[in-house]
C-alpha cells in the first residue's frame, strides 16, 4: 500500500519513512525542503535497499 509522506525528509519524518517501509508499506515523500535536506532522500534509500 502506498502511503503520502508529507515532510519526509525532516527529522520526524525521516525516522517515519524508515517505521512504514519496514512494516512493508510503501511511503512516498513530499517535501519542499524548508527544513531539511535533499540529502535524506539519499541516505533513506541506502537505509531501506
Amino acid at each position: 500500500m502506498n502511503i503520502l509522506l508529507t515532510g519526509g525528509a525532516g527529522y520526524i519524518g525521516s525516522h517515519t519513512y524508515v517505521a512504514l517501509f519496514e512494516a512493508g508499506y510503501q511511503p512516498v515523500i513530499l517535501d519542499n525542503f524548508a527544513n531539511s535536506q535533499p540529502e535524506v532522500l539519499n541516505r533513506l534509500e541506502r537505509i531501506t535497499g
